[in-house]
């Protein structure tokens, strides 16, 4: 395998892990979760964000082709992981509680937003560190949408506990 060998070398490749995650999260994950919750709060923030998510992708190929490097996505281990913890719950989780399994994909997806945010924030920092000062504000749009997302999963989150009737 080739190594990275610069600093530009290892922003590529973590573009391209976000782009992995990004085709992921609006080709996959996003309509699943979508067909899974019940609260019109979740289902909301979903359908807006799977919208965000498929802009995302534009916008990090469109910053891999400025940057003159191969948009072929890199598998996320982290993004596979927090999928894998998420089949693993659906086995355990009683499916006719409403309740608790929109409390789970809240979960989930505020994990998942997490993950994002700590990577665009790593990947702003780096493009202005490299004098990419046009990418670093394409990057700063993207990690506000995923705040928001964030903020907005949030909301649903505490409003479905308030409302959680006892087991």
């Amino acid at each position: 395998p080739v190594k990275l060998a610069t600093p530009h070398e290892l922003f590529a490749h973590r573009l391209r892990t976000m782009l992995f995650v990004e085709e992921t999260l609006a080709n996959e994950i996003l309509p699943m979760l979508y067909d899974h919750v019940h609260g019109t709060d979740l289902k909301y923030g979903l359908e807006r964000h799977q919208i965000e998510t498929q802009q995302h992708v534009r916008i990090l190929r469109s910053i891999l082709h400025l940057l003159g490097a191969d948009s072929e996505p890199e598998v996320s281990p982290a993004l596979l992981g927090l999928k894998a913890e998420h089949d693993a719950l659906m086995e355990k989780i009683d499916l006719d509680r409403h309740d608790v399994v929109d409390l789970m994909h809240a979960g989930v997806i505020a994990q998942s937003e997490h993950l994002e945010i700590a990577a665009y924030t790593e990947l702003r920092s780096t493009a202005n560190a490299l004098g990419e000062e046009d990418i670093a504000l394409r990057l700063q749009e993207i990690l506000e949408q995923e705040e928001y997302a964030l903020e907005l999963t949030e909301k649903a989150l505490a409003k479905i506990l308030a409302e959680a009737t006892p087991a």
